[in-house]
């Protein structure tokens, strides 16, 4: 699925798959599931107020955006890179607790609740250069084990040829594994958009990722970063 542009945001091509133990998507393909068409849990930011939001203040050229954030799941905008000029400037400025961490979420620009990724950059884009307020959103650790008795029915997208971990895309009920665990674990189940960051503690590739789960066998761990 290609998504159009909008502004100076190219939305790139992502290959959605599900997990199960005979499913194969050749490249540049996707499975029969693909993008969860449900809106944005963006608006779910303002009626968690646990979660921990931080607000700090970006600067810098449009172009440099792309370093710094990662884009690739189109209903949101989180860190891929905090080595980036953008971002590193801004933590070596702070105190740890408002330093911009990996897969931190931005929530708002400029004090507006936003909608979706387009959105988000456009609005960033528009704004960074002189100068603009952003409110991010600390994502939570989440460990998943499971073993491998059934099918996990978790649909995950990723994008080709970068370093964006896969995320969660439609998860299924009945008798598969992921939907059993978040029927026990409810303070810790996994949903719609969270990222897998590690499988049995290796941290890979999106394909890696996605063909180790396929192909695990036994016990499994998967960690997610979680957004409420």
């Amino acid at each position: 699925l290609k998504l159009p542009a909008t502004g100076s945001c190219n939305w790139p091509h992502f290959t959605s798959v599900m997990l199960c133990e005979t499913c194969c998507v050749e490249a540049g393909g996707s499975a029969e599931v693909g993008v969860d068409e449900r809106a944005s849990p963006m608006d779910i930011i303002e009626s968690h107020p646990g979660n921990y939001v931080y607000d700090v203040k970006l600067r810098c050229k449009p172009e440099q955006l792309d370093e710094a954030f990662d884009r690739a799941n189109p209903d949101m905008v989180i860190v891929g890179n905090t080595s980036a000029t953008v971002v590193s400037d801004w933590n070596e400025a702070n105190p740890p607790s408002r330093q911009i961490g990996m897969y931190d979420r931005i929530v708002k620009v400029d004090g507006e609740l936003l909608q979706g990724g387009k959105e988000i950059m456009k609005n960033l884009g528009t704004k960074v250069a002189s100068g603009v307020s952003v409110t991010m959103q600390r994502p939570q650790e989440r460990t998943v084990t499971v073993e491998r008795t059934a099918r996990l029915g978790m649909n995950l997208n990723y994008r080709k040829g970068t370093s964006a971990k896969p995320w969660i895309s439609t998860i299924e009920d009945g008798n598969c594994l992921i939907h059993q665990w978040n029927q026990s674990n409810p303070t810790h189940s996994v949903t719609v958009n969270d990222r897998v960051i590690s499988v049995n503690g290796s941290a890979l590739s999106a394909v890696d990722t996605v063909e180790k789960l396929r192909t695990a066998t036994g016990t499994l761990t998967i960690k997610f970063v979680h957004f409420e």
